[in-house]
């Protein structure tokens, strides 16, 4: 049986927060990193928000979206769910490496 068919609410709950800690991170680095021009943003949507005071209640709100609708999600396809926000953690958390990583080349 595999792993991710396992996945219990209660843990399927954890993901979703630690989604939504990873995106919140990656907000806070990046607007650091840009306002201190150790890094640049290449989303091309989040680009002119940084440095303002716009970015992170938009990174936390649209993380706060997607978390309710995976939720929603995990109601009826629990294995799909699961992979999706499996995959947003991995992706999110490849993202802060690769924003640490610029900021310890920098420093």
């Amino acid at each position: 049986m595999s792993i991710i068919s396992n996945i219990t609410a209660s843990q399927m709950r954890y993901i979703l927060y630690l989604l939504l800690a990873l995106v919140v991170a990656d907000g806070i680095l990046s607007n650091f990193l840009v306002l201190q021009n150790m890094g640049v943003e290449l989303n091309p949507f989040l680009k002119n928000l940084v440095g303002g005071g716009y970015l992170l209640p938009l990174k936390t709100c649209g993380a706060l979206l997607a978390i309710v609708m995976l939720y929603g999600i995990y109601k009826r396809a629990p294995r799909a769910a699961a992979i999706c926000s499996l995959s947003f953690v991995v992706f999110y958390t490849a993202i802060l490496y690769w924003n640490t990583l610029a900021f310890l080349l920098v420093v």
